[in-house]
């Protein structure tokens, strides 16, 4: 084989390998994003920490690859801003109350954005205006951190406490112990006879409960004054008025009258 043949060859197998090394790739990215050549959509979205979130990442909705993560980049001290690239035929699954949460593939894995939420009467999301929140999340981090902040102040309390016991001697922790019993039983004398006196006081009240029931319900002379009107009207004339003077003569004369028998 001439030289000129082995060259030309050589060029085939590497153009050969090329297309097939550029085929493959092209077929890994179409497996991960079926939807490669759809139209694209940003939207945003503001966590407080993005915890290790990378560019590229996916975006997931209701379980269904919808995006990726374009950008990351702080914002303020309180918040992350991030950048999602997602098909604009999901769009409108995505409501204005939607959140975001970071979420890990498996136990260890890579760290993906997971769209949630969203009431079905909620406006759709307008990525020219509206904005993700972050969904609050179980920072175990922090809970951590916090639980070995409370160990050590517990340990130092602790080690005070102890210190403090061994400072004072054993007769005036015992002199101290006898002094709170004391002073336990002579509370309990003295609100011993507060207690029997609400006794009393809630049977007087229960007493009168039954009182005023009974005049309520009636019959009863209280009941007919409280509660007839007839009965009111005859009472008000009899104690007042030209009505009550009539009565007064009345038993006058009567009185007169019957004066000469009791004489006799």
């Amino acid at each position: 084989m001439r030289a000129q043949d082995k060259s030309n060859l050589v060029k085939v197998g590497m153009f050969v390998t090329a297309l097939s090394i550029v085929m493959m790739i092209l077929i890994v990215a179409i497996g991960k994003e079926s939807s490669l050549f759809s139209p694209k959509s940003t939207i945003r979205a503001r966590v407080f920490n993005a915890e290790n979130l990378k560019t590229g990442a996916v975006v997931e909705l209701k379980g269904l690859r919808i995006g990726t993560v374009e950008e990351i980049r702080i914002i303020s001290q309180q918040e992350v801003e991030i950048s999602l690239s997602i098909t604009s035929e999901n769009l409108n699954w995505i409501k204005n109350d939607s959140m975001v949460a970071i979420q890990n593939a498996g136990l260890v894995g890579d760290k993906y954005i997971e769209i949630k939420g969203g009431g079905d009467q909620s406006p759709t999301f307008n990525p020219e205006k509206d904005i993700l929140a972050a969904e609050a999340s179980l920072d175990l981090k922090a809970i951590a951190t916090k639980g070995g902040n409370i160990a050590d102040k517990a340990d130092r309390i602790m080690t005070k406490l102890e210190l403090l016991i061994a400072a004072i001697e054993p007769e005036k922790i015992n002199k101290i112990v006898n002094n709170l019993s004391t002073t336990t039983e002579n509370f309990a004398k003295t609100t011993a006879p507060m207690s029997s006196a609400s006794q009393k006081m809630d049977k007087a009240m229960g007493k009168l409960e039954l009182v005023m029931s009974r005049v309520e319900s009636g019959p009863g002379t209280a009941h007919s004054l409280i509660y007839d009107d007839e009965v009111y009207e005859k009472l008000r004339k009899l104690m007042g008025g030209a009505e009550r003077n009539s009565v007064i003569k009345y038993f006058i004369r009567e009185s007169i009258k019957k004066a000469p028998e009791n004489g006799n």
